[in-house]
C-alpha cells in the first residue's frame, strides 16, 4: 500500500501583505490568494465571482505567532 505524503502549505509568503485579522480566500490548489476582506462571508463571495468555487478560507492571526494546523 502506498503512502501519501501529507499536502503542505507555506502560508508566511503567501498571506504577505494581507492585514492583520482579515479572511483570506486562497485557490484550491493553495497557490494564491483569491480575495481577502474583514468578514468571511464577504471574502467567500469575491472568491466565488472570481471564479474559485471552492476556496479554502482561513483567517490572519490578529497577533504574530507561529501555528500547526
Amino acid at each position: 500500500m502506498a503512502t501519501m505524503a501529507p499536502l503542505v502549505i507555506d502560508f508566511a509568503k503567501l498571506l504577505d501583505g494581507v492585514p492583520p485579522g482579515a479572511w483570506v480566500a486562497v485557490s484550491a490548489d493553495g497557490e494564491r490568494v483569491v480575495a481577502y476582506s474583514a468578514e468571511m462571508h464577504e471574502a467567500i463571495r469575491l472568491a466565488v465571482e472570481a471564479g474559485e468555487e471552492h476556496p479554502l478560507v482561513i483567517r490572519v492571526p490578529s497577533t504574530s505567532s507561529t501555528f500547526v494546523f
